[in-house]
């Protein structure tokens, strides 16, 4: 899961519940995405305007100790095989090693625009960038469909080596 599990939807509380009880049917690696860092953060303002308030609604007020410290231990990245799984994106200038959380939860622009193969035929996989449909170029894979937006909710089914299918669910609001 790429993060941004929080601050869109009307039930931040349900949803970090459901992900943190361990009852979903596969195995699963939460990410932390730039909500959560906001949510963790300092600019209680910055967070406020990016949805903090829809959250601190949700949990009746304050986000509980136990979901805040799950969000605390939330990587900001997995690597399996050829695939780095990161929020938003890596700085395309900077061997994967050498790649800071920031950089990992927050970089667009220079990350979207980037073309050349990453080292080690490495995919990057990503959401944080909204798009109608999923972006699937040689060296990344952006997941984000909007779904906070009314957009679909996107999955990728990947092997070894190649990507399998996406998977899309859409709400059924009219």
């Amino acid at each position: 899961f790429l993060g941004d599990y929080i601050d869109r939807g009307p039930d931040s509380k349900g949803v970090i519940s459901l992900l943190k009880d361990g009852t979903l049917p596969f195995p699963a690696v939460f990410l932390m995405g730039n909500h959560e860092n906001l949510a963790l953060g300092d600019n209680v303002d910055c967070w406020h305007g990016n949805g903090g308030l829809k959250t601190l609604k949700s949990y009746g007020g304050a986000i509980s100790d136990e979901h805040l410290e799950w969000m605390r231990s939330l990587p900001v990245s997995c690597r399996a095989g050829k695939w780095l799984f990161v929020h938003a994106g890596v700085d395309p200038t900077k061997k994967l090693a050498d790649q800071d959380r920031d950089t990992m939860m927050w970089i667009r622009s220079k990350f979207l625009i980037h073309t050349e193969p990453y080292e080690g035929g490495t995919i990057v996989v990503h959401g944080h960038s909204p798009n109608d449909e999923p972006e699937i170029e040689d060296n990344r894979i952006n997941l984000d469909t909007g779904a906070c937006f009314g957009g679909a909710l996107s999955c990728a089914v990947l092997s070894k080596d190649r990507l399998e299918r996406i998977i899309q669910v859409r709400s059924k609001q009219s």
